[in-house]
């Protein structure tokens, strides 16, 4: 009979042990989960570099200005025929244009910009709720080869 306690004892303390394993268990999941889910994503970086990959692929293709890009009327426009859109949220973006003969970056030819002009006295600024600032610049060609630097300024505000 003595057996049979002991046996009986012995299942309550793996019992005790199996809880406590279970508890362990669940609340690392809830922890990594939480831990996971908490965090906030900042995806400034990639739409301020898929903005400027947007701008430029609508005055150059293949290393060529596109028709019409020195044209009357593109500064205007030029949100428009690349097909870019702020929305409501355009005090959030700013996007710049400046066209230069090659060689000559004193001057620009013309200057094309949409959005929030003050997003860029940020640019310098750091931290997690300033704008995240990009500037490019690229090379082309019109049809008949006369070479333009072109620079793009792109900037997203959002935090």
């Amino acid at each position: 009979m003595e057996m049979q306690k002991n046996k009986k004892g012995a299942e309550k303390i793996i019992s005790v042990y199996w809880f406590a394993i279970l508890f362990i268990v669940a609340a690392a999941v809830v922890y990594m989960v939480s831990s996971f889910y908490v965090k906030q994503y900042d995806v400034r970086e990639i739409e301020v570099g898929l903005l400027s990959d947007k701008a430029a692929d609508c005055v150059s293709y293949a290393g060529y200005l596109r028709e019409g890009t020195l044209a009357p009327g593109f500064q205007e426009s030029f949100l428009d025929r690349c097909n870019i859109n702020f929305g409501n949220e355009q005090e959030q973006y700013f996007l710049e244009l400046k066209f230069y003969d090659f060689g000559q970056t004193s001057g620009s030819l013309f200057e094309a910009s949409a959005g929030n002009i003050n997003l860029r006295n940020f640019c310098e600024l750091e931290g997690e709720r300033n704008p995240v600032c990009l500037e490019r610049e690229l090379y082309t060609l019109d049809k008949d080869g006369k070479q333009y630097l072109i620079k793009i300024t792109s900037i997203i505000g959002k935090a």
